[in-house]
Protein backbone atom coordinates (compact mmCIF):
# COMPACT_ATOMS: atom_id res chain seq x y z
CA UNK A 1 0.00 0.00 0.00
CA UNK A 2 1.24 3.46 -0.88
CA UNK A 3 1.54 6.34 1.60
CA UNK A 4 -1.34 8.01 -0.21
CA UNK A 5 -3.52 5.02 0.72
CA UNK A 6 -3.60 3.68 -2.84
CA UNK A 7 -3.45 -0.09 -3.08
CA UNK A 8 -1.30 -1.76 -5.72
CA UNK A 9 -1.15 -5.39 -6.69
CA UNK A 10 2.30 -6.79 -7.41
CA UNK A 11 3.25 -10.04 -9.03
CA UNK A 12 6.02 -11.76 -7.09
CA UNK A 13 8.11 -14.32 -8.96
CA UNK A 14 8.71 -17.62 -7.21
CA UNK A 15 11.97 -19.32 -8.12
CA UNK A 16 13.17 -22.81 -7.21
CA UNK A 17 16.86 -23.09 -6.38
CA UNK A 18 18.55 -25.90 -8.31
CA UNK A 19 21.06 -26.45 -5.47
CA UNK A 20 18.90 -26.48 -2.33
CA UNK A 21 15.59 -27.23 -4.08
CA UNK A 22 13.84 -24.53 -2.02
CA UNK A 23 11.47 -21.88 -3.34
CA UNK A 24 12.60 -18.26 -3.08
CA UNK A 25 10.60 -15.12 -3.81
CA UNK A 26 12.02 -12.32 -5.90
CA UNK A 27 10.94 -9.12 -4.13
CA UNK A 28 11.03 -5.69 -5.77
CA UNK A 29 12.87 -2.86 -3.98
CA UNK A 30 9.68 -1.21 -2.74
CA UNK A 31 8.64 -4.24 -0.66
CA UNK A 32 9.40 -4.58 3.03
CA UNK A 33 9.03 -8.28 3.82
CA UNK A 34 5.96 -9.18 5.89
CA UNK A 35 4.65 -5.62 5.92
CA UNK A 36 1.52 -4.29 4.25
CA UNK A 37 2.99 -0.89 3.36
CA UNK A 38 5.83 -0.18 0.93
CA UNK A 39 9.21 1.14 2.08
CA UNK A 40 8.39 4.77 1.27
CA UNK A 41 5.17 4.62 3.27
CA UNK A 42 6.93 3.04 6.25
CA UNK A 43 9.63 5.73 6.11
CA UNK A 44 6.96 8.41 6.19
CA UNK A 45 4.95 6.70 8.94
CA UNK A 46 8.07 6.40 11.11
CA UNK A 47 8.88 10.08 10.69
CA UNK A 48 5.34 11.36 11.42
CA UNK A 49 5.19 13.19 14.73
CA UNK A 50 2.22 12.43 17.03
CA UNK A 51 0.69 15.86 16.45
CA UNK A 52 0.53 15.12 12.69
CA UNK A 53 -0.97 11.65 13.05
CA UNK A 54 -3.94 12.66 10.88
CA UNK A 55 -1.60 12.80 7.86
CA UNK A 56 -0.91 9.07 8.16
CA UNK A 57 -2.58 6.72 5.64
CA UNK A 58 -3.15 4.07 8.31
CA UNK A 59 -4.86 3.89 11.67
CA UNK A 60 -3.00 5.23 14.67
CA UNK A 61 -2.65 1.72 16.12
CA UNK A 62 -0.97 0.51 12.92
CA UNK A 63 1.44 3.44 12.97
CA UNK A 64 2.28 2.69 16.61
CA UNK A 65 2.93 -0.99 15.79
CA UNK A 66 5.24 -0.03 12.92
CA UNK A 67 7.14 2.38 15.15
CA UNK A 68 7.42 -0.25 17.88
CA UNK A 69 8.60 -2.86 15.33
CA UNK A 70 11.34 -0.53 14.14
CA UNK A 71 12.31 0.57 17.66
CA UNK A 72 12.62 -3.03 18.91
CA UNK A 73 14.72 -4.18 15.94
CA UNK A 74 16.84 -1.05 15.48
CA UNK A 75 19.78 -2.31 17.56
CA UNK A 76 19.76 -5.64 15.72
CA UNK A 77 19.75 -3.85 12.35
CA UNK A 78 22.66 -1.65 13.44
CA UNK A 79 24.66 -4.69 14.60
CA UNK A 80 24.02 -6.52 11.32
CA UNK A 81 25.13 -3.50 9.29
CA UNK A 82 28.29 -3.21 11.39
CA UNK A 83 29.09 -6.86 10.72
CA UNK A 84 28.44 -6.45 6.98
CA UNK A 85 30.68 -3.38 6.98
CA UNK A 86 33.46 -5.36 8.69
CA UNK A 87 33.43 -8.04 5.99
CA UNK A 88 36.02 -7.55 3.28
CA UNK A 89 33.78 -9.02 0.57
CA UNK A 90 31.68 -5.87 0.09
CA UNK A 91 32.63 -2.95 -2.08
CA UNK A 92 32.97 0.71 -1.15
CA UNK A 93 29.42 1.54 -2.29
CA UNK A 94 27.95 -0.82 0.32
CA UNK A 95 30.24 0.54 3.04
CA UNK A 96 29.26 4.12 2.19
CA UNK A 97 25.56 3.20 2.26
CA UNK A 98 25.99 1.60 5.68
CA UNK A 99 27.89 4.64 6.93
CA UNK A 100 24.98 6.79 5.76
CA UNK A 101 22.50 4.72 7.79
CA UNK A 102 24.41 4.42 11.05
CA UNK A 103 23.27 5.15 13.70
CA UNK A 104 19.66 4.32 12.90
CA UNK A 105 18.34 6.53 15.68
CA UNK A 106 18.92 9.50 13.33
CA UNK A 107 16.49 8.11 10.72
CA UNK A 108 14.46 11.34 10.64
CA UNK A 109 17.42 13.12 9.03
CA UNK A 110 18.15 10.43 6.43
CA UNK A 111 17.51 11.14 2.74
CA UNK A 112 14.46 9.58 1.08
CA UNK A 113 14.91 5.91 0.24
CA UNK A 114 16.81 4.88 3.38
CA UNK A 115 14.34 2.11 4.25
CA UNK A 116 14.79 0.58 0.80
CA UNK A 117 18.58 0.50 1.33
CA UNK A 118 18.23 -1.00 4.82
CA UNK A 119 15.87 -3.74 3.63
CA UNK A 120 18.09 -4.60 0.66
CA UNK A 121 21.20 -4.91 2.86
CA UNK A 122 19.46 -7.08 5.45
CA UNK A 123 17.52 -9.33 3.07
CA UNK A 124 20.45 -9.91 0.72
CA UNK A 125 22.66 -10.89 3.66
CA UNK A 126 20.00 -13.36 4.92
CA UNK A 127 19.64 -11.49 8.19
CA UNK A 128 16.04 -10.29 7.95
CA UNK A 129 14.18 -11.33 11.11
CA UNK A 130 10.91 -13.02 10.23
CA UNK A 131 8.26 -15.27 11.62
CA UNK A 132 6.13 -17.66 9.66
CA UNK A 133 3.03 -16.26 11.35
CA UNK A 134 3.48 -12.61 10.29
Amino acid sequence: MEYSGEKKMLIIRRLRCSECNRIHHELPDVIVPYKRYNSEAIENILSVKPEHADDCPCELSTAKRLKLWFFLLRKYYEDVMESIKALQDYDEEIVSLISLLLPLQNYRTFPAGWMKILVRLLVNSNRWVQTRFA
